[in-house]
């Protein structure tokens, strides 16, 4: 290391051998003038393709590069936690390998983190994805930043952490991991950059829908107790119109010996309260799901092997 601070960039991979050479010659073209000592550290999330393949021929030409082989495809948030885990930086950058994050901002981390911050973080700008994808992550992130209690900013994982904010994440034990989130949680001396998120290399991203709506949910319920608050008032909302619709109903038979008229109604009335009550027990069943989830204490990730670091093997 020759006395020189050290920096790891922790990269997750699933499936994307298209892209792996030109983001190690992007990444070699950025790094190689910085007066750093530099760790590639891509962490393989269960690649079927030739990703592994390419990865270690990137750290047989470059012993710079470290590859962290998970058993199975665990999960983005949970390739990134093994990835926090391993790094052996003084500081570490978080980054996805789809070019959407753009590896030019790695200076501008850098020199806001000699500057004396713990944590730089990328704030999203313009992004280039379809108009209905870019209002789903605008609304995601209005809702984030209005009933979390850490008042999340929209922002993703590029961003670099100093040693002190990794090792306080790598000791928060829970499960479901939105790393965004924990990051904002620790605290510390913390600055974001405006960047714009570049066009993905392919048109086919890695991440599913159902998992994007998973991750937004896991980043609600771990982060804010506002959806069962949101459903206790239901329930006092509907209770009181009950009550007024009864005595309602009441003054109208002994006032005037109307009868009420409108079972079509009634009806649509129940099917109503029926289904709000069905998605207030939805909610309290998935933050049960989640404490079930902690109190199993399975990791997060499981390493099948690991090479490029001081200490290899399995």
């Amino acid at each position: 290391m020759s006395g020189k601070k050290s920096i790891s960039i922790v990269m997750p991979v699933f499936n994307e051998e298209g892209v792996l050479r030109i983001l190690y010659e992007r990444l070699v073209e950025i790094v190689n003038p910085l007066p750093y000592s530099i760790q590639f550290l891509f962490v393989d999330d269960g690649s079927i393709d030739e990703s592994l393949q390419i990865l270690h021929e990137l750290q047989n030409t470059d012993n710079r590069v470290q590859v962290l082989e998970l058993a199975r495809n665990f999960g983005h948030q949970n390739a990134l936690s093994a990835g926090i885990d391993c790094a052996e930086g003084d500081a570490i950058i978080l980054m996805d390998v789809d070019l959407e994050d753009n590896p030019v901002f790695i200076k501008d981390f850098i020199k806001k983190w000699e500057e004396g911050y713990n944590v730089v973080y990328a704030r999203r700008g313009k992004r280039e994805v379809g108009f209905l994808k870019r209002s789903m992550y605008a609304m995601f992130h209005k809702i984030n930043y209005r009933i979390t209690d850490i008042n999340l900013e929209p922002a993703g994982i590029f961003c670099l952490m100093d040693r002190e904010a990794v090792d306080l994440i790598k000791n928060l034990p829970e499960r479901n991991r939105y790393i965004p989130g924990l990051r904002t949680w620790i605290g510390l001396s913390q600055i974001g950059i405006l960047v714009d998120r570049d066009k993905r290399y392919d048109s086919t991203s890695r991440v599913r829908t159902r998992a994007l709506f998973n991750l937004a949910f896991d980043s609600f319920v771990s982060f804010s107790t506002v959806p069962l608050q949101v459903a206790m008032l239901l329930g006092l909302l509907f209770s009181c119109l009950s009550f007024l619709g009864i005595i309602t109903i009441v003054a109208l038979k002994l006032t005037w010996d109307l009868p009420v008229q409108g079972w079509a109604s009634t009806i649509c009335v129940i099917l109503l309260i029926g289904g709000i009550q069905l998605i207030c027990i939805w909610l309290q069943g998935e933050y049960i799901s989640r404490i079930f989830h902690e109190v199993k204490n399975r990791p997060n990730y499981i390493i099948q092997n690991k090479t490029g670091f001081k200490t290899n093997g399995r």
